[in-house]
């Protein structure tokens, strides 16, 4: 419940659970087997204990906690995703006595034995691409004493989009971005515990890819004797880099995350306040995508809706209403990846709308009657299930909050600030 005399009724804070799911929220994932990954309070990628698990995920570079990990269904195709084949004019060894970002001696080292340059590492077998799809391709790379220049890039022949990569380079010091080219529109860097680096790389296909059954590599430049330690590859048709999931001979998809307080007590025990009330949220923005990301939602039933989520490329926060007949949106932006507050009220129709404390958005919703459902970080249709996975915040929540009563527009700025 909320904290005495603050006025709330539901406080739920997702950092502070010790990993068990406050009991009002039905949680599931339906994969078969335990196979999500999270980031452990110590920075290692670490896979949910049962299958169904949540997970509470923490930032790998300061350890702070993050809350609940939210994701859609994702897909990794690099088959084989930990054990890439030796090429021509390298050495692979594996295991290394090195931890890896799964906290075990899992990682590989390549090593250059040719003079020639660059050498490739063809991490995986040929797979379909999609026309105009926007694909995320990451991998942990460790510096391994020698600094040097690599790349992430397409196959010469055939390829994507006429060729494209993103580099980054090598140094004792860390590991950074460099150049990106061809259909290449974005390139991150995230440390990791050990030395580790998750390098993803954000490439669009054209409306006719050039080559079916594409390749990707991994571009070592550097001379003979040359090292580089990897880990974990993963491409993916998503809007963001999300958890690792790590594949064999196949291919493996990791099922979306559900997260609802369902109609009856466990929701009209804090829900008090008909169509009059206040939320405030923390989570962690997304990057721009084709698609919106959804943070919270009560009923999806025409007079009952309320939908809170980040605009797909302005980063904006927007509360819309059934099937967003009418929207509030706010002037200011959202940061990808910064920790972000938001916060709505609304007593019937009229609405009002706050990010990170800017200046308030005011507007006119047609809500006219109380929910029976709250879900969290993706919206549903039928109060049990995500029924549009593709809106999914794909990134953690950390706290929720309710008031059964209209906070004024200075409140609501202030509790986002």
């Amino acid at each position: 419940m909320g904290r005495a005399g603050d006025g709330s009724t539901l406080t739920l804070d997702f950092t502070a659970m010790g990993g068990t799911l406050d009991s009002r929220i039905t949680f599931s994932r339906a994969d078969a087997t335990a196979l999500a990954t999270f980031v452990n309070s110590s920075g290692i990628v670490t896979t949910v204990a049962t299958a169904q698990a949540p997970r509470f995920d923490f930032d790998p570079t300061t350890l702070a906690a993050k809350g609940l990990l939210v994701e859609g269904p994702a897909t990794n195709v690099a088959t084989n995703s930990n054990a890439l084949p030796n090429a021509g004019g390298l050495t692979r060894t594996y295991p290394v006595g090195e931890l890896s970002p799964d906290g075990t001696a899992n990682s590989q080292r390549f090593t250059k034995t040719d003079v020639s340059t660059p050498r490739y590492i063809y991490p995986t077998t040929s797979f379909t691409v999609a026309a105009s799809t926007r694909y995320m391709i990451s991998v942990w790379f460790k510096y391994d004493g020698f600094a040097f220049t690599t790349q992430i890039q397409s196959d010469s022949a055939p390829d994507w989009n006429a060729g494209w990569g993103g580099s980054f380079v090598i140094a004792s010091g860390g590991i950074t971005t460099g150049s990106r080219f061809g259909a290449c529109s974005a390139s991150t860097v995230t440390a990791y515990p050990n030395g580790w680096y998750r390098c993803a790389i954000t490439i669009t296909t054209g409306a006719a890819p050039t080559g079916v059954n594409p390749r990707f590599l991994i571009d070592i430049v550097g001379t003979t004797g040359t090292t580089i330690l990897v880990y974990g590859l993963q491409l993916e048709a998503n809007g963001s880099e999300s958890s690792y999931i790590a594949t064999g001979a196949s291919a493996v998809t990791r099922a979306v995350d559900t997260a609802i307080i369902a109609a009856g007590t466990n929701f009209s025990s804090w829900y008090t306040g008909g169509t009059t009330g206040t939320f405030v949220s923390n989570w962690y923005g997304n990057v721009s995508s084709a698609t919106a990301r959804s943070v919270m939602a009560t009923s999806d039933v025409l007079t009952q809706h309320l939908h809170m989520y980040q605009t797909p490329s302005a980063l904006t926060l927007r509360l819309a209403d059934f099937g967003a007949a009418a929207t509030v949106t706010t002037s200011n932006s959202l940061t990808a990846g910064a920790l972000t507050k938001g916060a709505f009220s609304y007593n019937g129709t009229a609405t009002s709308l706050c990010l990170n404390g800017g200046t308030v958005a005011t507007g006119t919703l047609a809500f006219s009657a109380a929910p029976t459902w709250l879900s969290i970080g993706g919206p549903s249709t039928n109060g049990t299930s995500i029924t549009d996975t593709t809106v999914m915040l794909n990134n953690s929540i950390r706290t929720l909050k309710y008031f059964p009563a209209r906070l004024s527009d200075g409140q609501i700025q202030g509790l986002t600030t």
